[in-house]
């Protein structure tokens, strides 16, 4: 059989998504075994994880080889076993014996200028530079009135901070998970201060803070989820819509947010505005995985935040190669089986096109 690793920062992590992809395995031919970068023995490369039991559908601990075939799910945390984890998996990626399904993207930024250049997505980028210096961002910030700031290896919408020009000062919204944090910042100095320590911690990118809010003024986006299918072609598993909270930068679910069904938010577009939305997603699709393939290297999902602007512009948010299901899970639900088998599928699809180069 082939083998098949899942591999998490902490072991059973995401356990329901790799327990129903081990339940669909023995049907491709596939073992499927679970494991962390740490428990990786470098001299040997002998694993201490655990092994799918098909029969009884469960897991078992077991040692074992590195397996043919691996699925980075890793999430990088500040936590002792994220710092040891992924100088692993960098040595892993270029490990000649080993094939990832997908080998994950860059930074927001290196992503940013890749997509730039393409000129059928140029338009959907809200302009974004790289933070170089405070004043950078208080000249901005003077120019622009509201602006974003996102960290530049950020993810789930984490670390994101948005300043606003008030007539008391200058504002500033972020958020801890559900926690929305405000601070007014009275004199120009003690804004500059702050900024000089956050800029130490880490690099931002820069935007303009876009009016993208529903009627209620919630924060919303739209999420589409593109996975390769049996044949190695980008297919769409699905969209849906996440609503953040009030006052809220970011419609994250974590931080709170809500997830209706994109057929349901749509109810309230005129046939035109939806034909317009269409058409642009479409292009968005088609196009953006190609882009990023043909730069970096090779994926196999990717989950696209888009955002619907009041004036009717889209844009391109987000853009991850880790992407959760929690917005397509509740939405279609009719796709399940699709989302658990399609790491399966591939990774057959991969196994044929190489068994072709050898026999050529």
């Amino acid at each position: 059989m082939v083998s098949f690793g899942f591999i998490t920062v902490h072991l059973g992590q995401e356990n329901l998504y790799s327990t129903e992809i081990a339940k669909r395995a023995k049907k491709y031919g596939i073992q499927v075994y679970r494991f962390t970068p740490t428990s990786i023995e470098p001299t040997t490369e002998q694993i201490q994880g655990q092994r799918f039991d098909p029969i009884n559908e469960t897991w078992k601990k077991e040692s074992f080889s590195l397996p043919r075939f691996l699925y980075d799910r890793c999430f990088y945390g500040n936590d002792e076993a994220s710092k040891k984890a992924q100088p692993i998996m960098n040595w892993l990626k270029k490990n000649p014996n080993t094939t990832f399904i997908g080998h994950g993207l860059p930074d927001k930024w290196k992503i940013y200028h890749t997509l730039k250049q393409d000129k059928d997505l140029t338009f959907y980028l809200p302009k974004t530079t790289l933070v170089t210096s405070v004043e950078k961002i208080l000249n901005d910030l003077m120019k622009e009135k509201k602006l974003l700031l996102k960290p530049v290896s950020g993810s789930m919408g984490k670390g994101i901070i948005g300043l606003f020009i008030e007539s008391n000062g200058i504002k500033l919204v972020t958020h801890q998970r559900k926690n929305l944090i405000t601070k007014t910042f009275i004199h120009k100095q003690s804004f500059y201060d702050y900024l000089e320590v956050l800029l130490k911690k880490q690099t931002y990118l820069c935007q303009p803070y876009l009016p993208i809010q529903d009627n209620n003024q919630l924060p919303f986006d739209i999420r589409i989820l593109l996975q390769k299918d049996k044949n190695g072609k980008w297919n769409e598993l699905g969209r849906g819509i996440r609503k953040g909270s009030k006052n809220f930068l970011i419609s994250n679910i974590g931080s709170g947010g809500e997830v209706i069904s994109f057929e349901e938010w749509s109810t309230h577009l005129s046939p035109h505005d939806l034909y317009l939305l269409n058409e642009n997603i479409n292009t968005i699709t088609a196009r953006l995985p190609q882009v990023l393939e043909s730069s970096f290297h090779r994926l196999f999902e990717l989950g696209l935040d888009l955002g619907l602007a009041s004036d009717g512009s889209m844009w391109i948010l987000d853009t991850n190669s880790k992407p959760g299901r929690k917005v397509i899970v509740s939405t279609s639900p009719d796709k399940l089986d699709d989302i658990y088998s399609a790491p399966l599928r591939y990774c057959n699809y991969l196994l044929k096109q190489f068994t072709k180069t050898k026999r050529s």
